[in-house]
């Protein structure tokens, strides 16, 4: 099977993520793939800060965008009156057909939204805090002419993605369980576009109603896990165009305490998480070592 290549890379930050968000952009466009379209989708409000970073290979479009009508932002106070409101840190959103959405759910159904509408038949999701650090060929993106997932098996024991699984089989009309086999979460995701649009009606056709109300309706879930399953579990991962694979593309470091990886041979990015404590100095300098390293 050919694998349509270059994919388009697609990426969801806000102003919180500028600084990392830039550095990823000035990698991408040093060793993404050549002739690969860079989606960049932040909230309209962020559209200003982000501007300088648009043009060449990067369009810069408002998440609005990647929503319904019926699914929008509510404006939340400054930091000191939501403790006293008791309002969340993280953003809400209204939903006009059901109870609110948080901004969690609502990022990852604009994950799904803008690979669905992708202008290419793959997509490559790349986080705000990642990074490039040596050229990514395309080769690296398939495996015997099947597009790689990321498939990584043995975390069956793992309490917080159980209910994504259980999630997953309720949406695409398989028998419940806490776990699939494998877990599909990882940094520098492809996907086939003509899978995601298959996953949104499958979800339509389970749950008799709008996919996309759905999945709003849905209290916890995870776009990774969500579209692995689909494809392993519903198509098949050969018929949906894939190869499992359960090495990275890139190494990342998830949280504080763990000290920064050498990036190993086959890995061609560096992620490191933006809720840790670096400066953003620090963060362009572990970078920067990493490119020069090789």
């Amino acid at each position: 099977m050919d694998v349509p290549s270059p994919p388009t890379l697609i990426t969801l930050s806000f102003s919180g993520d500028l600084d990392c968000c830039r550095l990823l952009c000035e990698t991408a466009d040093r060793f993404a793939p050549a002739g690969a379209a860079h989606l960049l989708a932040v909230p309209a409000a962020d559209m200003p800060l982000f501007r300088p970073l648009a043009g060449g290979r990067r369009a810069l479009v408002p998440q609005e965008e990647l929503l319904p009508g019926w699914l929008r932002k509510l404006p939340l106070p400054g930091p000191e009156w939501r403790r006293r409101l008791r309002l969340p840190r993280r953003n809400v959103y209204v939903s006009f057909k059901g109870r609110p959405v948080r901004g969690w759910i609502a990022q990852q159904i604009m994950k799904l939204n803008a690979a669905a509408g992708a202008a290419t038949d793959t997509v490559l999701h790349l986080d705000s805090d990642t990074a490039f650090v040596r050229p990514l060929p395309a080769g690296a993106l398939s495996q015997d002419g099947f597009l790689r997932l990321a498939r990584f098996p043995g975390a069956a024991d793992d309490a917080m993605h159980a209910p994504w699984h259980r999630a997953a089989s309720t949406l695409l009309g398989l028998p419940p369980t806490d776990y699939h086999g494998a877990d599909y979460i990882d940094q520098f995701v492809t996907w086939r576009r003509a899978n995601v649009r298959g996953l949104l009606e499958r979800i339509g056709t389970v749950t008799g109603r709008d996919p996309i109300e759905a999945l709003a309706a849905t209290s916890d879930f995870s776009e990774y896990i969500l579209y692995g399953v689909y494809c392993e579990h519903v198509l098949g991962l050969a018929a949906s165009g894939h190869a499992g694979a359960e090495e990275s593309l890139c190494e990342t470091v998830w949280s504080e305490g763990g000290g920064i990886p050498e990036v190993r041979p086959g890995r061609y990015g560096l992620g490191i998480q933006s809720t840790i404590p670096l400066s953003w100095d620090a963060r362009r300098s572990i970078v920067g070592k990493a490119i020069a390293r090789g």
